[in-house]
């Protein structure tokens, strides 16, 4: 059952993070050729492109106790959502939140939400997408979009159904 946990908590996020990376790639041709010219760079790759496109932009939470926070007054029991997508852009804590930059410390992007709540799957999903990206980035020579995405129509997630590109060797 913890192995079956494991790996459904990591599609998600590794499925749809994955093709945002992607994406990202094609779109920023300096990223791109930074991890083809060190492949070793796929993690920090797939950690800004979460940090930039959340593949799930907020997350649910119930009040376990009545508390304040930032002068607002939140009772026990009542409904809360953390919005990840704005705290990644939050131009306090991320110096250009909106540009897609590998060279940025990503540390403390909230993707995969964060202390108790974190992403049961986290680990997964990175060590999945550092394998594939890396492999890309070593075997591929360059990487375009050929034709519009078509997104994920979710409530709940942010990706795409189709992701139409080009790579070449």
């Amino acid at each position: 059952m913890l192995v079956r946990t494991f790996l459904s908590a990591g599609l998600d996020t590794t499925i749809l993070g994955i093709g945002a990376a992607i994406k990202a790639l094609a779109e920023n041709p300096d990223a791109w050729n930074a991890l083809r010219a060190d492949p070793g760079r796929a993690r920090t790759v797939f950690e800004e492109t979460l940090r930039r496109f959340p593949t799930s932009p907020y997350i649910g939470r119930t009040a376990a106790r009545d508390v304040e926070l930032a002068g607002v007054s939140i009772k026990a029991e009542q409904k809360v959502l953390m919005l990840l997508g704005a705290a990644n852009h939050d131009p306090r804590r991320w110096e250009n939140p909106e540009r897609f930059d590998i060279e940025r410390d990503t540390t403390g992007h909230l993707a995969f939400g964060t202390g108790i709540h974190g992403c049961v799957g986290q680990m997964m999903a990175r060590m999945e997408a550092e394998c594939l990206l890396g492999a890309l980035a070593e075997q591929a020579q360059s990487i375009e979009l050929i034709d519009s995405p078509a997104p994920t129509f979710s409530n709940w997630l942010r990706g795409y159904d189709s992701l139409p590109v080009r790579v070449t060797s």
